[in-house]
């Protein structure tokens, strides 16, 4: 009988692989330059977790299954949590900041759609140990250097729920009432906020976009008594991203579907990608760490949907190096075959990171030529009794159909040239 697999997952062949392999290498490229290490936390948690501060959006959409012994469980629908967790049960003593990042599948039970899918997969970083304006200021440069060395045309978002929060709070609003609310912010509900907050001045201030000049006209609506200190910071934050040159615009019509963040928050959404075209969230979360049994810690992340980047560069028809084949080593007769392997091995050794494939299947070389045109290889490395008895190889370079023979050593410089 076939088999089918389960709504909402997929299947990824070698092409689909190299795709999301080369975003995932370039993230963490990026990550590890800025000195975040990575980690790793469980596919599945205590379903306690998650119910706690994940947001009713997520907390509706879990998977939940009991294990044998009657336990409740899940599978993780975000990573931040786990994180926090593992933070407050093992790292909380580690020097500070810690600066760590994570790549894995998460698990959602929503409705299958066009970039929406039950598992899907994420990268980002956890900043934790740190509260101050430059921590803000580096999680949001991070995330934008990202989608820059990715090549991604965005654009990226800030906003700042303390803010939001604390005018709800002055206008009577109770906090279970406010994760309402902003929960039909991140949604786009108008009809719903004005119904709650119409009378306010909540609704003014949640039309507010513009670049940094829009925060002065802003600040009439800020509570300033007990935010001092935090628009202060938001303020620094956000000139520091100015002056470095990350793009932005100030949104507070913007929110985070997740009741844990107390702070600045932010997101990118790519044009072209349809309704789901956020492709980045994040956000400050100072009180997660002390939730899940940790001492009080001022943490900052974001996390990037891996499969929406993809489409995002499909869309753009960009294509990583990592995923260009750099050569087919063909041997041109049986007898040639060892060579043409040790030719293949030096080769790999030679030029590091290069993708460099032996033919071993028996092809001629005009079948062998074909396969290496098709595989869209920029090089054919041909090898024959001649090549062997003169210890050299023919390179073929498949644009140009130009060959010429050649050391091996000669041949893995032209190849990187």
């Amino acid at each position: 009988m076939a088999f089918e697999r389960p709504r909402g997952v997929r299947d990824f062949d070698p092409q689909k692989m190299a795709a999301r392999a080369a975003i995932e290498d370039c993230l963490r490229t990026e990550f590890e330059s800025h000195s975040y290490r990575r980690i790793g936390t469980p596919t599945f948690e205590y379903l306690e977790l998650f119910e706690a501060k994940s947001g009713g959006d997520i907390r509706d959409h879990l998977y939940v299954f009991e294990d044998k012994s009657g336990r409740r469980l899940c599978l993780r629908p975000e990573a931040t949590a786990s994180v926090a967790r593992m933070f407050a049960n093992e790292l909380s003593v580690a020097p500070k900041p810690l600066r760590m990042y994570y790549v894995c599948p998460m698990f959602r039970y929503e409705k299958p759609q066009k970039g929406r899918y039950r598992e899907f997969w994420q990268a980002g970083v956890e900043l934790m140990g740190a509260g101050g304006h430059l921590a803000d200021a580096e999680a949001i440069s991070l995330a934008s250097r990202c989608l820059k060395r990715l090549g991604i045309e965005h654009d990226l978002r800030i906003s700042h729920i303390g803010i939001i929060r604390r005018l709800l709070e002055d206008e009577g609003i109770k906090e279970r009432a406010q994760d309402d609310l902003i929960q039909a912010i991140d949604k786009g509900d108008k009809a719903g906020i004005e119904e709650k907050v119409g009378h306010t001045g909540i609704p003014e201030l949640l039309s507010i976009q513009g670049g940094f000049e829009t925060l002065e006209a802003a600040s009439s609506l800020f509570p300033k008594v007990g935010m001092e200190d935090e628009l202060r910071r938001f303020e620094q934050t956000l000139s520091l991203l100015d002056s470095s040159g990350v793009e932005f615009s100030i949104d507070f019509g913007m929110a985070r579907g997740l009741d844990y963040y107390t702070g600045v928050i932010f997101d990118a959404k790519v044009g072209g990608l349809g309704a789901q075209d956020q492709v980045l969230g994040g956000g400050r979360y100072d009180n997660l760490i002390k939730a899940f049994g940790g001492p009080q810690t001022p943490a900052v992340g974001f996390a990037f949907g891996i499969d929406r980047l993809v489409q995002a560069m499909e869309q753009a028809n960009q294509q990583s190096k990592s995923s260009t084949l750099d050569a087919i080593v063909i041997p041109c007769s049986d007898d040639a075959s060892s060579y043409a392997f040790m030719t293949a091995s030096k080769l790999r050794r030679l030029i590091p990171d290069s993708r460099i494939e032996l033919e071993i299947c028996g092809r001629r070389l005009k079948a062998a030529l074909s396969l290496a045109a098709a595989k869209a290889a920029r090089y054919a490395v041909i090898v024959g009794r001649k090549e062997i008895a003169a210890d050299e190889v023919t390179l073929r370079d498949m644009d140009s159909k130009v060959q010429k023979t050649m050391s091996i050593s000669l041949a893995a410089e032209k190849i990187t040239s």
